[in-house]
């Protein structure tokens, strides 16, 4: 298990969404209404953040690869700037697997999440996903007066977690939803069961799956069945294995990095030897996908060594707390087409003068804008919502929870057969 000294700082991280801790009270009655947001930038251990940072960079670097190259059926050559962008291509789902288990290495040493904690915070993301989505569907009708607009485009904006606009966000408030019952079931079964539950799930997901380039196996797509398979691993590890060394660390990620090194070198070089152009396709990167070994290698060495690091500096804190906004404004449905097909279609920008340079400054620019953003967006909120966020939900709950419809269920759902021991007891006797 981890060292006291990371334990006694993990309530700082507590209850964390996903760009980071929001376990201070959003009702407050302080002089600046800033307070409270200056109050969590200075908590915050700034190894996480930082890692936070390069996580989300390396998402949006993969988005130029993926909705810059895949979508657009590009097919990649053997030029400088191809293998640059060939290079992006394991980025992505390894920023995702680094931001989860940032989340899940805190939530995990909540000895009894429950689920109107989790409702807390899945209601609050979902109003941060909501205001991003109308500022940018108005933004979109400005920019794009006459473009059509379907239902789906409606509802994911007005229901964008719902509608899985954003997919992660999706997935992980329904992880939230679950994560209280996982997490008691998991203390429930104790340390023999959970290494017997993690070891199944690692034969199947982390090898068969996780070294193969079959899909009998792979997780259902875009799902927070995958948040669930890392959060059963990650929380065996927190809670009864020693922390590893940090030479350890280090070798997962080398060893990670070197795996797919050789694995996207392999598909170049069947491509130059060939000319067959599928080598350098997606389905051919198979070990760049989700939940493949050499990502969560990389993934859990970069956490494990980041968690080490206790120095707070605000300015990267502050930084951190504005990844989410970078990755919803950036990723929003309406949006992306225009910035990699409109702004910066990748074939055209191949031509331009230095175009390694050009794409490595829009991946900085996305990051920056997106950082400056969120940060107006938390002093706004800080300013409205936030003073109020806890009593409007702690009523809306309560008025749920005493509703006719909910005594109605909780009457009809007391159980009548008594306790699974009880009867096994009766059956011996």
């Amino acid at each position: 298990m981890a060292s006291a000294d990371s334990e006694s700082r993990a309530g700082i991280h507590t209850a964390e969404i996903l760009k980071g801790s929001r376990s201070s009270s959003r009702d407050t009655s302080s002089p600046s209404p800033f307070s409270p947001v200056i109050r969590r930038w200075r908590s915050r251990e700034s190894g996480v953040e930082g890692l936070r940072i390069v996580a989300m960079t390396m998402i949006v670097a993969y988005h130029a690869y993926c909705h810059g190259l895949v979508e657009q059926n590009i097919a990649l050559g053997s030029s400088a700037f191809d293998l640059f962008m060939l290079s992006l291509s394991p980025l992505g789902k390894t920023g995702v697997a680094i931001f989860f288990l940032i989340t899940a290495w805190y939530l995990c040493e909540r000895e009894a999440p429950t689920l109107r904690s989790s409702l807390r915070k899945a209601c609050y993301l979902e109003l941060e996903v909501l205001t991003y989505n109308l500022i940018l569907f108005l933004e979109y009708r400005i920019i794009m007066p006459n473009a059509p607009l379907s239902v789906d485009d409606i509802v994911g904006t007005l229901l964008p977690v719902s509608s899985n606009a954003l997919w992660y966000a999706a997935a992980y408030m329904l992880f939230l939803l679950v994560y209280p019952f996982i997490t008691a079931a998991l203390r429930a079964i104790g340390p023999s069961m959970h290494v017997r539950l993690a070891l199944v799930l690692f034969a199947i997901w982390g090898i068969a799956y996780g070294l193969t380039r079959y899909a009998t196996w792979e997780f259902p797509t875009w799902s927070f069945i995958y948040f669930i398979y890392l959060y059963i691993l990650l929380s065996y590890y927190r809670w009864y294995l020693r922390e590893i060394k940090t030479s350890t660390a280090w070798l997962m990620v080398a060893a990670g990095c070197v795996i797919l090194i050789v694995h996207i070198a392999s598909c170049v070089i069947a491509f130059r030897y060939t000319g067959n152009r599928s080598y350098t396709n997606i389905d051919h990167l198979f070990l760049t996908g989700e939940g493949k070994l050499p990502v969560l290698l990389v993934a859990f060495g970069l956490v494990s060594l980041a968690v080490r690091c206790h120095r707070r500096i605000i300015g990267v804190n502050a930084v951190a707390s504005a990844m989410f906004g970078v990755y919803a404004l950036h990723e929003s449905v309406l949006l992306r087409d225009l910035l990699w097909t409109e702004a910066f279609p990748m074939r055209q920008v191949e031509t331009w003068r230095a175009p390694i340079a050009i794409v490595t400054a829009v991946i900085l620019g996305i990051v920056i804008f997106g950082t400056i953003v969120d940060i107006l967006r938390q002093l706004l909120f800080a300013m409205t919502i936030d003073k109020h966020f806890n009593t409007w939900f702690d009523a809306a709950y309560r008025w749920l929870c005493g509703c006719r419809l909910a005594q109605w269920l909780r009457a009809s759902l007391q159980p009548v057969k008594g306790s699974w021991t009880k009867q096994k007891g009766e059956r011996h006797e």
